[in-house]
């Protein structure tokens, strides 16, 4: 992501155009109130600020490693989240298939 991505507040199009998400997916999030942006214009267009990024940048290496949006969205709600029980979790995951065979 560039430099201009900390700089200011973005809209939806151009975040989903810097990040490779699409603007339903964008507006998905905020509808299942997983990712709300901080700010809106006098218009109503939805802006995302510095900390809406970082977050989003946490919702997608979750969904990398294969979470749901419900798990992601409880990871992320956790006041204890801690990635490295994440990733312990995610490991756990990925051991289940192999120990029944």
């Amino acid at each position: 992501m560039s430099e201009r991505l900390w700089s200011t507040a973005w809209k939806v199009g151009d975040l989903a155009k810097q990040t490779g998400l699409s603007v339903r997916t964008l507006h998905y999030y905020e509808e299942i109130s997983l990712l709300k942006p901080s700010q809106r214009t006098e218009a109503g267009h939805r802006l995302y600020t510095k900390k809406d990024i970082i977050y989003l940048q946490q919702i997608v290496s979750l969904r990398q490693i294969s979470f749901s949006l419900e798990e992601i969205k409880d990871c992320l709600n956790n006041a204890n989240f801690s990635p490295k029980a994440v990733i312990q979790s995610h490991i756990a995951k990925l051991h289940k298939p192999i120990q029944l065979q």
